[in-house]
């Protein structure tokens, strides 16, 4: 067995070792972690960087919210798009966004397959192949239905609400074992319910002898077309605030599994890439809902999501998932503060609620119109467009979302728009046409980050080709969510892991004869 280095324990003045191996790859999260597993077990020589810190142990996951999102988000959950319209969230931990999602397992749909097939040529799997890898990657996960008991007061009111319209439902899967009920599992679990890449193939990726370093952040990709690359890292510290002493990883494959703004950022800064590269984003936005119930909910107690309203989901021929889905969700008290549109005395008086609210998320698919670019100052900016499409089923979800809680029974329902939209009969819903989505007008959250280094068989429009090798270089691959070429399904967990499982299953079968 292997082991985790911390490397935050060399200082400035330090010079590590320079470090040897066959497979190099950058990203612990769903994809990184499996094809780092599949590829050790194979019996390749690997090494993983993570940029974040390891919080698996006593006392790491301390469900407290500036603690936890300064250690487990990258940019400590600050990051936004350009117009500052959409929080970015992602994981900068080992483990990845497992660590911190809501475990929803959604796995991608043949629908979706099909689409990509007929208009994006990923031809290069079989029926059998996906078939497998899907399952692979629902064991990986010990995906299980969440049962009727499990199911929390804030779930149970969408589902009374939803129901009561005659709206299609379902109680989701997810990948918990022996949950014990905490609800903070959006920043992180702290009894280990989850079964996800740092709690199954992390620890048999290491079984295997791969090797992982964390506070190790990736920088660039030398000598891209060598036999041997070479990637310089920095050490970060114990926090990951300031950097370290630098080294070198000198590897005849590289992997890049961090995310697409990480990947897209490291294959700018190593100069690779096609003119595709950091197009072509999927950020599925999300819209976040509240109501105050009559009843005392405690939406905080639980799994916050089990139940999704699926009546208004959709498969597009062309454009693959559309239309939008209804989800319950919750966070700590800090989190669903920021999220309350009333200033001052109001937001306070408001906020007293707190265990009368019911709250969900909106989740809309959207087309793959974002881009990841850097401006004069080479400083990152996610570039986002809302089309009329999108806004259109956004006032069509707020409006389903308020029918929903007001059929339960809601007080008021609040869409957290500037100023506060509040909605407390059939008559008000009126108001959501003049939801206009500008600029900073409505908090959305985008947890699905997907693009930006799609593959296909076209050099022009996709930056890997089909099997997830990027051209230009010479045996460096993307198993993340970047190369997805449209949004992949509702939650994207399942989804990178199934393509991890085909595309490092396919490397290790067809192990490049100039790569050792």
């Amino acid at each position: 067995m292997s082991e985790i280095v911390d490397c935050s324990q060399w200082g400035a003045a330090a010079q590590p070792p320079d470090m040897r191996c066959e497979v190099l790859v950058i990203g612990s999260g769903c994809g990184g972690a499996t094809a780092a597993r599949v590829l050790a077990q194979a019996g390749r020589r690997v090494i993983v960087l993570e940029e974040g810190g390891d919080f698996v142990g006593p006392g790491r996951l301390t469900q407290r919210d500036l603690a936890m999102y300064d250690q487990v988000y990258a940019d400590r959950g600050g990051r936004t798009t350009a117009c500052r319209s959409i929080s970015v969230l992602s994981g900068r931990v080992l483990g990845g966004g497992g660590v911190i999602n809501a475990c929803d397992v959604v796995p991608i749909a043949d629908e979706t397959w099909a689409t990509w097939r007929k208009y994006f040529g990923i031809d290069a799997f079989s029926a059998s192949d996906i078939a497998a890898a899907t399952q692979r990657a629902l064991t990986d996960l010990s995906a299980n239905p969440i049962a009727e008991e499990q199911v929390n007061k804030n779930n149970q009111i969408l589902r009374r609400g939803s129901q009561a319209l005659g709206w299609r439902g379902e109680l989701m899967r997810h990948n918990r074992v022996d949950c014990k009920g905490l609800g903070s599992c959006l920043i992180g679990c702290p009894v280990g319910a989850k079964r996800n890449p740092r709690m199954v193939s992390i620890p048999l990726a290491l079984q295997a002898g791969a090797q992982i370093l964390t506070r190790a952040r990736a920088e660039q990709i030398r000598d891209v077309r060598g036999r041997q690359k070479t990637v310089t890292v920095r050490c970060l510290d114990a926090k990951g605030y300031r950097e370290g002493a630098t080294f070198r990883v000198i590897a005849d494959v590289v992997i890049l599994a961090a995310g697409p703004v990480g990947t897209t950022t490291i294959l700018k800064t190593s100069g690779l890439g096609s003119a595709a590269l950091g197009r072509f984003v999927s950020l599925q936005p999300q819209i976040p809902i509240t109501a105050v119930m009559p009843e005392v909910v405690n939406a905080f107690d639980g799994i916050p999501q089990a139940y999704a309203v699926t009546e208004f989901e959709r498969h597009d021929d062309q454009r693959g998932l559309t239309g939008f889905r209804i989800e319950p969700i919750f966070g700590t008290p800090g989190v669903i503060g920021s999220l309350v549109s009333e200033p001052g005395a109001a937001g306070k008086a408001l906020m007293a609620q707190l265990p009368h609210f019911a709250a969900a998320l909106l989740l809309l698919p959207d087309e793959p119109l974002a881009q990841i670019r850097r401006n004069w100052r080479q400083q990152l900016r996610i570039e986002y467009q809302f089309t009329e499409d999108y806004r259109s089923r956004a006032r069509q979800a707020i409006q389903a979302a308020a029918r929903v809680y007001l059929q339960a029974g809601a007080q008021v329902v609040a869409v957290p728009t500037c100023p506060a939209l509040t909605i407390r009969s059939e008559r008000d819903l009126a108001q959501i046409d003049k939801i206009s989505l500008d600029p900073a007008t409505l908090p959305l959250i985008s947890a699905h980050q997907q693009g930006g280094a799609r593959m296909g068989p076209d050099a022009e429009t996709s930056v890997c080709d089909l099997d997830g090798r990027v051209r230009g270089g010479r045996d460096i691959f993307v198993m993340d969510t970047s190369v997805f070429p449209t949004t992949s399904s509702s939650h994207t967990m399942a989804p990178v892991i199934t393509m991890a499982h085909l595309l490092a299953g396919r490397l290790a079968a067809h192990w490049p004869q100039t790569a050792s």
